[in-house]
């Protein structure tokens, strides 16, 4: 609308992306966010910012059905920012706030966007490790989702990339190297993975374990428990990934070992709760197996091994330097599932946390097998944040 408007001589319509807005509100600028989506919109997912924004809700139709009332209820001397679904109707709300005297601006994109909104994190790690390999935190805020880029000697690895793949290549480009290697920890739920995707465009092999049950409609290259990867051997700087079978959020879960320190435990282990073992239907089949995962696979890692998961379930999880990230044996004290004693209080406690997930998940499981789906039903399977975790402080967050 905005190329129009310039055709038409007509001044666009002022907005923002979400990178741009995102960031302002987790410092704690003083916006006042104006949401004219409906009502059942609005309370199922909202722009969640790692500090609180003051938000009014007016929908579009009582702009429309009474502009003046609903304009008044808008305050005068504050920066206003609106958003709706899909950036179209808060850009007509934005003409007519101006109308009256109210600057403001337009959210590009809406919620699609912020939920497509993909916010790299570099881990600081220790100067030996540093000096060797980058490992990126991937963001999607809207989601909840994290993915990970490891670089080292010019060599880069994914593991749970979205399907917003030029950002990815983007971003390795940007880091000086190329992706030899793309990793899904498990078959995913909530969300579409890019990983088959750039995998066949860039030639370099894939890996996914759907496990028993699970029919995969697309190649993978086999890794076995306990294998060995290495990485940027190429340029005299390696690293190792080492592959751990991690059953139980889904039976082929599996989790990656970065250099011995840093284990990227998919919806294994999250820093608040464990992964939901119910979205196959076999919550006791599943449940047992996980708590072996938690109790067996994980007892031999040592506590200072940090956790890096695929979901989160809200900012509190977000630490003061923007990863999401818990020390193994500080989890082992702080999520309750890992302090249950028996298999059988385990599978209870878990089953009794978790409530019935999206219709949607079914569908996205199916395309993650590899069963074709339009962009357009993708799109609508992902609004909304993810419900991958169980927990016996809480039903549902991820």
């Amino acid at each position: 609308m905005d190329e129009e408007a310039r055709d038409n001589g007509v001044p666009p319509v002022p907005g923002l992306d979400m990178g741009e807005l995102l960031p302002r509100l987790d410092r704690g600028e003083r916006i006042l966010l104006l949401d004219v989506r409906n009502q059942e919109e609005y309370e199922s997912w909202r722009v969640e910012p790692r500090r609180a924004v003051e938000t009014i809700h007016v929908p579009y139709f009582d702009f429309i059905e009474d502009t003046d009332g609903s304009i008044a209820k808008v305050p005068k001397g504050r920066e206003v920012v609106v958003l709706c679904a899909q950036g179209g109707s808060s850009e007509l709300i934005v003409d007519m706030l101006g109308e009256a005297g109210i600057p403001s601006k337009n959210v590009k994109g809406g919620m699609i966007a912020y939920g497509m909104y993909l916010e790299p994190v570099k881990l600081k790690l220790a100067a030996a490790e540093a000096s060797r390999y980058e490992l990126w935190q991937v963001n999607r805020r809207g989601k909840g989702c994290l993915s990970y880029v490891i670089v080292s000697g010019g060599e880069a690895v994914l593991v749970d990339p979205s399907r917003h793949t030029p950002w990815y290549e983007g971003f390795v480009a940007e880091r000086g190297a190329r992706v030899v290697r793309v990793l899904d920890t498990h078959v995913h739920a909530d969300h579409v993975s890019g990983a088959p995707a750039l995998a066949r465009k860039l030639g370099v092999p894939y890996f996914v374990a759907a496990g028993e049950g699970f029919e995969l409609a697309q190649p993978v290259t086999p890794l076995a428990d306990g294998e060995r990867l290495q990485l940027g051997g190429a340029r005299g700087v390696s690293i190792e990934m080492r592959v751990l079978s991690t059953p139980g959020h889904t039976p082929g879960s599996t989790s990656f070992l970065v250099d011995g320190s840093y284990l990227l435990t998919g919806d294994t282990l999250f820093v608040a709760s464990v992964g939901r073992p119910d979205l196959g239907g076999h919550v006791v089949e599943w449940g047992r197996a996980l708590f072996d995962t938690l109790k067996r696979k994980l007892a031999d890692l040592p506590g200072e091994t940090r956790i890096l998961p695929a979901h989160y379930s809200g900012t509190a999880e977000i630490s003061a330097d923007g990863v999401v990230c818990g020390r193994l044996d500080e989890l082992r004290r702080t999520v309750p599932e890992m302090q249950i004693a028996t298999v059988d209080a385990f599978v209870e406690a878990v089953r009794g946390a978790v409530r019935d997930p999206p219709e949607a998940y079914a569908e996205v499981i199916k395309v993650n097998l590899g069963v074709p789906a339009s962009e357009e039903q993708i799109s609508e399977w992902e609004l909304g944040k993810n419900q991958c975790a169980a927990s016996a402080r809480r039903a549902g967050g991820a």
